[in-house]
C-alpha cells in the first residue's frame, strides 16, 4: 500500500495479527468443553468442579476494558503515551428454587463463605473460558411473579492477576564483594541552597 501524499505510511492491523496464547487456550478450552459436556454454563474451581449446585445459568455480563494514559503539552494538546489492560469483571446470574428450604439456605450459605474467600474461580461458557476470577460480591433477589421460592444471585467476579516474585540472595565473604545496586539517579546537592540552623 502506497502511502497518500503527507499522510504517514503506518502499518495497518500489525497488533491484531499477534494473538496472546491465553485467549487461544480460554477460546480451546471453551471448544472442548463443548464438545464433550455440550452447552454447559457455570462457575467452576481450578478443577473443573462446579462450586454451586444452581438450577439455571440466567444471564452472563461480561466488561473488559483498558485505560490510556494522557499528560498536557503545550498549546492546549495532550499526548497519550500508555495503553494499560484493566482486569476483566463478570456478573453470573444464578437461580436457585429447588431443594427444599434447606437446600436454598445451603446454597445462601455457601455464597457467603465462597464470597469472603480469596479462591479463584473459572466462568465456562460453552463459547469461552474467562479465567482467574474472584468473587468481589453478590446481591440475591426475590420477586413476587417469580414465586416466593424462587432465589436469583448476581455473582460479581473481577480478574485477578499474579505474579510470580522471584528472590536472589548472594553470599559474600567482604561486604565490599557485593555487587552495586542500581538506586536510581541522583539529584545533586546544591550547598548554596542548605539552611543552616
Amino acid at each position: 500500500m502506497l502511502p497518500l501524499d503527507g499522510m504517514p505510511n503506518v502499518p495497518v492491523l500489525k497488533d491484531l495479527i499477534q494473538l496472546d496464547t491465553k485467549t487461544l487456550i480460554r477460546f480451546g478450552g471453551g471448544a472442548l468443553l463443548k464438545a464433550v459436556f455440550g452447552n454447559y454454563w457455570g462457575i467452576f474451581n481450578e478443577y473443573g468442579i462446579p462450586i454451586l449446585l444452581v438450577d439455571n445459568v440466567i444471564s452472563l455480563k461480561y466488561t473488559n476494558s483498558a485505560h490510556i494514559s494522557q499528560a498536557p503539552i503545550e498549546s492546549g494538546s495532550f499526548v497519550s503515551y500508555n495503553k494499560v489492560a484493566e482486569p476483566y469483571k463478570a456478573t453470573v446470574q444464578l437461580s436457585k428454587g429447588s431443594g427444599g428450604t434447606l437446600m436454598r439456605g445451603a446454597f445462601l450459605a455457601q455464597i457467603e463463605a465462597l464470597a469472603k474467600s480469596t479462591l479463584k474461580f473459572h466462568i465456562i461458557t460453552p463459547d469461552y473460558v474467562y479465567a482467574n476470577a474472584c468473587i468481589t460480591g453478590y446481591d440475591t433477589l426475590r420477586e413476587a411473579h417469580d414465586g416466593a421460592q424462587l432465589i436469583k444471585v448476581n455473582l460479581h467476579l473481577e480478574e485477578v492477576r499474579e505474579v510470580i516474585v522471584q528472590y536472589e540472595t548472594e553470599e559474600v565473604k567482604n561486604p565490599d564483594d557485593a555487587k552495586p545496586k542500581d538506586g536510581g539517579e541522583k539529584q545533586p546537592q546544591d550547598a548554596s541552597n542548605l539552611v543552616i540552623t
